[in-house]
């Protein structure tokens, strides 16, 4: 049975999966936000309720936040090409984007090192294996959607979007909404564990390597 945490950590996974595209009107501006995991985007999602209903800033916001406050402003498609064309649509289009080894390293300690997870394990765990059997493990839709590569999410085309922010300058998208940037509700991250070794970082790449070749690195 499921500790109280590991069991959280399923509902919250629940609820937010497929949650690709926020698309609002704000003043007179409409504005898509794509959202790409790992690039701080639970401190955007705060950013965003903030400015469209006041949350609180302590808050984690979830699909269902955004369908009791704001219906219909999320799409919940996946990849780039399903929310694509209503992502053009809009005034402004934001994306947050990660250098492509950080991104990986940490979905690959999101996922696996979360004891729910643990019965994912096809062998001893750790970094080495799960490169060797990443095929494998990203059929699971958690891993796929916190291991995959920056263009699945923003697509291949940087020149699409009005905004483009490192995951570091997230609170960008604060002062753009005209909300504090400060003390809001954000995960821990976890790219403070060790390091991958230069043999681990040259099969990221290898993995990632479409976001070397569009320019999201």
């Amino acid at each position: 049975m499921l500790s109280f945490s590991e069991a959280k950590d399923v509902f919250r996974h629940l609820i937010s999966m497929h949650m690709g595209l926020i698309k609002f009107k704000h003043y007179t501006k409409n504005i898509a936000i794509v959202r790409n995991h790992k690039c701080s985007t639970t401190t955007m999602l705060s950013y965003v309720a903030q400015a469209l209903w006041n949350a609180d800033p302590k808050e984690e916001q979830f699909y269902q936040n955004f369908q009791n406050e704001r219906p219909g402003i999320y799409n919940k498609a996946r990849m780039f090409e399903e929310f694509k064309d209503e992502l053009l649509e809009a005034d402004l289009r934001i994306a947050l984007w990660r250098d492509p080894v950080e991104k990986f390293v940490s979905g690959f300690n999101h996922t696996m090192s979360n004891p729910a997870n643990k019965n994912l394990w096809i062998k001893s765990p750790g970094l080495t294996n799960f490169l060797k059997d990443f095929d494998v493990y990203k059929q699971n839709p958690n891993v796929a959607d916190h291991c995959q590569t920056n263009t699945a999410r923003l697509g291949p085309d940087r020149s699409i979007y009005t905004h483009i922010y490192n995951f570091k300058h997230v609170h960008k998208i604060a002062e753009l909404l005209g909300v504090p940037a400060l003390d809001t509700h954000h995960r821990k991250d976890n790219t403070m564990r060790a390091g991958p070794t230069d043999l681990q970082k040259l099969r990221i790449k290898q993995v990632m390597l479409e976001d070397y070749v569009n320019g999201w690195c």
